[in-house]
């Protein structure tokens, strides 16, 4: 039993519940889910499993709970069989029903073991190497490092966790895994040409007669599972690893000699502790990883990985709560940035752009949290969108015509719903000649233009002082001689300067902001202009009239496919009550069985301009809607 939340606010996904008790939801710490909003009631509501299925339980007094599209009222009892979708004001709790098989809750088992003995065998290796000596530090001869860590890893191997590593039920299980290991590092050097000078299998002691053995059960593995070497992409070839390794690792663990199992099983705990002590330990494979999209560090312990929109558990454990901090310092150090008791979260960016949340003690109650969203390995185009069936080309087609029109956009959607993908999208249809200027936390736009300047924003330092936030930067850039300026997303009261710019001749800027759906980004922004200028709300909506041309809504779907929902234009303020109006252009409907953006039957105001400037074909458009 898991729950996944998602806060649709907010940049944030985790794994609340992992287990096969029931829990309760609410603003307390003491809640196993705990959601943090002024409208969830300190215990909000209680949750059973019994007879598969879900008992939620409303208490008396808490405002109404959306279960799988319908509305409860305050002490209501509902019944839900397989899974549920539960919406609290902001949050969405996704409760996944699959229980867990014996044979799995062995496997389980048995991997909490193998945890427990890496655990001491790093523990233990800890003791035995001073760290402080200069010899061992990161300015030393990677040969030396890695050979003083070979001969200790050796000894302990060969002496006193002897018994505990190769005279126990441990090595079918740790064979499997470093064959995992090695056919993934296969698929990712050789599938994915992969550009490594050095990685963990680099440093653990080749012995070349063994290592043929290895290399030998690899391509007989990767036979089985249907790779060919230079036919098969890296992407399909580890999708094909996850989904039929363990039903064919088996027989080729079997034929392999003991001295080769040794050498294998020996490798593969050298490298894991190699990863550790000198890179971002279970981390490192992750982020090789094409298929993964996001990596969501619960605990220590608990690491679970996004694939094609769904989440799975990862294999890979932190050795200790400390060596996980001590990680996550590797990252953001690099950055300029800290971590600790005083600062205990951080925001940061790895080097390929992948981006990074971190939340330790004392706001991380269970210990150290990671959430890290990866950074696409190739630019992600319109025609990768189509096929993906995120939208259709009819819609690339207008879409591309808005954005030479210069068209101000806002894009809006919830947590990992492609907003940032659309941006880069939309980004790629923009004229070369124009000066560019993006403003984020952490630099995740990849423009393809030449003439872009990228703008990051920067924390305090340890006195306090030093931070330059979104709105510093937005504003600094409109005297920095911008064509257009793209927010990676607004969050606050750099709101008003962001519309100031657009109306002030920035036309053709975007950004994006997480909303539930297009009426509800606009309600967002006024809220968020008013948090930053004390001035009426009516003056408000017209600044955003006059600036915001279009709304691109985009959603994730249960099955994972982020899907464009909306395309609305903001038409201006209505005549008596002031309020904004707004009307869908293209909004998603049924087709089939399938859900698809189509077409309401109203045309944007500006049409009749795009055409007249060429930038939209209407006959060859209107094909393409009827296809």
């Amino acid at each position: 039993m898991r729950v996944v939340v998602q806060n649709t606010l907010t940049n944030r996904q985790w794994v609340a519940v992992d287990g096969p008790a029931g829990f309760l939801i609410g603003r307390d710490p003491t809640c196993d889910v705990r959601l943090e909003s002024r409208f969830i009631a300190g215990v909000h509501a209680r949750v059973e499993r019994n007879d598969g299925a879900w008992e939620i339980e409303l208490l008396p007094g808490v405002n109404p709970v959306e279960i799988d599209g319908q509305e409860y009222a305050a002490g209501q009892k509902v019944v839900v069989r397989g899974t549920a979708r539960l919406r609290l004001m902001e949050f969405v709790l996704a409760l996944d029903a699959a229980e867990a098989s014996p044979e799995a809750q062995q496997q389980e088992s048995a991997s909490d073991r193998l945890t427990e003995v890496q655990n001491a065998l790093h523990a233990e290796l800890l003791r035995r190497l001073d760290l402080r000596l200069g010899s061992f530090s990161s300015n030393g001869a990677a040969g030396e490092r890695t050979e003083k860590l070979n001969s200790v890893l050796d000894d302990l191997l060969s002496g006193e966790f002897k018994s505990r590593v190769f005279e126990s039920d441990l090595p079918p299980i740790i064979l499997a895994r470093a064959l995992r290991a090695r056919m993934l590092d296969w698929v990712f050097t050789h599938l994915g040409r992969e550009q490594r000078t050095t990685t963990g299998w680099a440093a653990v002691g080749i012995s070349s007669e063994l290592e043929r053995s290895a290399t030998d059960a690899i391509k007989r593995l990767s036979a089985k599972v249907g790779i060919v070497e230079n036919k098969t992409s890296a992407v399909t070839a580890e999708q094909m690893v996850e989904a039929r390794f363990d039903g064919v690792v088996g027989p080729v663990a079997a034929e392999l000699l003991d001295n080769a199992r040794t050498y294998i099983i020996t490798s593969y705990l050298k490298k894991v502790l190699y990863d550790v002590v000198f890179g971002l330990g279970p981390l490192e494979d992750l982020l090789r990883s094409q298929s993964i999209t996001e990596i969501m560090v619960v605990s220590p312990t608990r690491i679970y990985v996004e694939r094609n929109g769904r989440i799975t558990k990862a294999p890979q454990t932190f050795p200790s709560e400390a060596a996980c901090v001590t990680i996550i310092e590797r990252i953001v150090a690099p950055l300029g940035r800290r971590i600790d008791r005083s600062q205990p979260l951080v925001d940061a960016r790895l080097r390929d752009g992948s981006r990074v949340n971190a939340i330790i003690e004392p706001l991380a109650v269970k210990g150290p949290c990671v959430t890290i969203r990866k950074f696409p390995v190739s630019h992600v185009s319109a025609d990768d969108l189509v096929r993906w069936r995120s939208l259709q080309p009819f819609t690339v087609t207008l879409l591309r015509a808005c954005v030479l029109h210069r068209c101000n956009i806002l894009v809006s959607g919830g947590t990992s719903s492609g907003k940032t993908t659309l941006l880069n999208v939309l980004s790629g249809f923009i004229p070369g000649a124009d000066r560019l200027i993006t403003v984020e936390d952490s630099a995740e736009l990849r423009l393809q233009q030449e003439h872009v300047v990228t703008l990051e924003t920067k924390p305090a330092n340890a006195e306090g002082t030093g931070e330059y936030t979104i709105r510093d930067l937005v504003k600094n850039a409109l005297r920095m001689r911008p064509d257009r300026i793209i927010v990676g997303e607004v969050r606050g009261n750099e709101a008003i300067d962001m519309l100031q710019g657009m109306n002030t001749g920035h036309r053709g800027s975007m950004t994006t902001l997480h909303a539930n759906s297009a009426a509800d980004a606009l309600s967002r922004l006024e809220t968020m202009v008013l948090m930053g200028a004390d001035i009426p709300l009516a003056a408000v909506r017209r600044q955003i009239a006059s600036a915001i041309h279009l709304i691109i809504h985009t959603e994730r779907m249960p099955d994972g496919r982020r899907l464009v929902c909306q395309l609305t234009e903001v038409t201006g303020l209505h005549p008596v009550t002031g309020e904004l109006e707004t009307r869908d252009i293209l909004k998603v409907a049924h087709v089939g069985n399938t859900l698809e953006l189509r077409p309401t039957g109203y045309m944007p105001t500006f049409l009749g301009e795009m055409v007249d400037q060429g930038h939209l074909q209407l006959r060859p458009w209107f094909d393409q809607v009827k296809v």
